[in-house]
């Protein structure tokens, strides 16, 4: 399967800053980005970018030089990325909410020589331990541009993370085939909600900013529920917008007035189960991975097909994108057998920063064109319907994704490992009775120093929230194949008996009583402590939404949705809000 690879830009400029560049000279007083009351013009943006990019090339920017950006969601972010192309640079978004630890290693594997932090303040990175990052990545296939624009950070299967560097060619053929697959205008508005550390959020802010049209940027945290999120698409007159999957899902059962601005709504981050039916707007179901450098499948839905049974596909290759079902010897399946899903063509990421090995195992070399193009393996079996769509069937290995998020299971695995007391550690997905996925981790602990609840707290410190496992299950060994590895299909369901939880922790205070107390009303089940985690015990995101308004209803304790989602314990809600100057009231 192929669809045509039109050449990068079709004849306009390669670089997205140059494509946003030429939107602030053909649209100037448009709004380009919507922050609140605040309101700031294309023309606005670029100089603001403009004086940036002089600063940072005044502190020796230039040269594919890899500049850190640490700011939350919001304008200035633009602005600093945008800052750093002008400048010749390469742009690398840091999630802020990340351990120190992790930050470090990301600067460390990237090089970042220079970081643009709150208030678009220039910091120095003292002695990067990688001089030239971009040295070793394999050449750019014959005639097109390679030009890095950003590396994006997926879970590294040593436990560290894996820096993807992304092309402009990627950026740009995504953003020129969203104006016109999606009708993109001057006049539309569209929503960003992603972190900026999400690779999904190149997608949400350079389709629009290089066709004239604004963005409303979403406060943090303010969007995660469905009604929220509705409310405040309808409120900022959003008329397209992307969502992750599993907030799509729960964003399409709430009620929509039949003339809402929204025309469409784009879902992608992993399997769509449900067919969207009886909305105002279209609905797009999409597909891509982050070494792709873009979304690479994508379908319309029809409401009426769902009626059918099965679940939605991907659908077709976008423009520009070579797709291949291939068996372990790379040679195509018959249409309907499933393969391994292969991806080419314009943009494909030129690799990893720093570990050639792990470059050569993921991108092949492509052996149905020459050129030195290549193709990426992404791990995802898939089959071809009758209608030469892509469907999606499962993940080929165990690096699967939680809530839309790819978790790498040596990494949480290595975490595991480096906490108190722990001398063996697994950790394996696992699904019950149709729940969404739940990330596990199984231990062997030398005596019984060790808590549960130290041992999640060891690894919050080091990993990101959707890479902590929900529940813990002491084994007194891990179950083994006669290789020495670890033998997953014999690691056992996370049952009452065999969760590591110890006796429940009585509650230091009278909030913490009551945090407990909703906690065990919403689970119904009595044996709640100040340590135990809320998803671990069965509970999801709607049972997040249960306990905020509890909460606030039966006891005036206002707690933001995103901190009961990202603490999980009783206590560590109370801490964090504590610690955060959230103080529950």
């Amino acid at each position: 399967m192929t669809a045509a690879a039109d050449p990068p830009g079709h004849g306009r400029p390669a670089h997205t800053h140059d494509l946003v560049r030429d939107a602030a000279r053909r649209w100037p007083d448009r709004p380009a980005l919507i922050e609140g009351d605040t309101v700031l013009t294309h023309r606005q943006l670029d100089r603001r970018a403009e004086d940036l990019a002089r600063a940072l090339v005044a502190r020796g920017a230039g040269g594919d030089m890899t500049i850190g950006v640490g700011v939350p969601r919001s304008a200035e972010h633009v602005i600093a990325a945008l800052a750093v192309w002008k400048a010749g640079g390469v742009y690398v978004p840091l999630a802020t909410d990340l351990p120190p630890a992790r930050i470090a290693d990301m600067l460390g594997v990237a090089g970042v020589r220079l970081t643009v932090g709150p208030g678009l303040t220039i910091s120095e990175v003292a002695d990067p331990p990688v001089d030239r990052p971009l040295a070793g990545l394999p050449p750019a296939p014959e005639g097109e541009d390679g030009a890095v624009a950003c590396v994006y950070f997926t879970s590294g299967s040593t436990g560290r993370p894996k820096a993807v560097a992304l092309t402009h060619a990627g950026i740009v053929n995504e953003a020129l085939w969203s104006h016109d697959a999606f009708s993109i205008r001057p006049e539309d508005r569209s929503g960003w909600l992603a972190s900026p550390g999400f690779a999904i959020s190149r997608w949400e802010l350079w389709t629009p900013l290089t066709a004239g049209a604004a963005i409303a940027v979403s406060e943090e945290g303010a969007v995660r529920e469905p009604g929220a999120l509705r409310d405040w698409l309808l409120d900022q007159g959003v008329t397209w917008s992307i969502v992750v999957t599993g907030l799509a899902e729960r964003l399409f059962g709430v009620p929509w007035p039949a003339d809402c601005p929204l025309r469409l709504l784009v879902t992608g981050g992993e399997q769509l189960r449900v067919w969207p039916r009886g909305l105002p707007f279209e609905v797009v179901n999409s597909y891509g991975v982050t070494e792709a450098s873009s979304v690479r499948l994508a379908a319309r839905l029809d409401p009426l097909e769902g009626s059918t049974g099965g679940l939605p596909s991907v659908g077709r290759p976008i423009r520009g994108t070579r797709v291949h079902v291939l068996d372990d010897a790379l040679a195509p399946v018959p249409d309907g057998e499933v393969g391994e899903l292969f991806i080419g063509g314009v943009g494909l990421a030129r690799g990893y920063l720093g570990d050639p090995e792990q470059t050569a195992r993921r991108f092949v070399p492509d052996p149905f064109h020459g050129g030195g193009r290549r193709l990426y393996r992404t791990g995802d079996l898939v089959r071809v319907d009758e209608k030469g769509r892509v469907e999606f069937v499962r993940r080929l290995n165990d690096d699967p994704k939680v809530n839309g998020v790819r978790v790498d299971l040596a990494a949480v695995e290595a975490a595991l490992l480096a906490s108190p007391g722990v001398t063996g550690a697994a950790a394996a997905i696992r699904v019950h009775d149709g729940e969404r996925p739940r990330l596990v981790g199984y231990l062997v602990v030398d005596d019984d120093r060790s808590a549960a609840d130290e041992v999640i707290d060891a690894v919050a410190r080091r990993l990101p929230p959707q890479m902590v496992p929900g529940v813990l299950v002491r084994l007194s060994s891990l179950p083994l194949l006669s290789s020495g590895k670890v033998d997953r299909g014999r690691l056992p369901e996370p049952t009452a008996d065999i969760v590591f939880r110890g006796r429940p922790a009585t509650a230091r205070d009278e909030t913490e009583q009551q945090v407990i107390d909703v906690f065990r009303e919403v689970l119904g089940r009595a044996d709640i402590g100040a340590h135990d985690d809320f998803f671990g015990l069965g509970g999801d995101s709607m049972g997040v939404a249960r306990v905020r308004q509890s909460l606030l209803e039966r006891h005036g304790i206002d707690v933001p949705y995103t901190l009961i989602f990202r603490q999980r314990t009783p206590r560590r809600i109370c801490t964090a809000a504590s610690d955060g100057g959230e103080e529950p009231r």
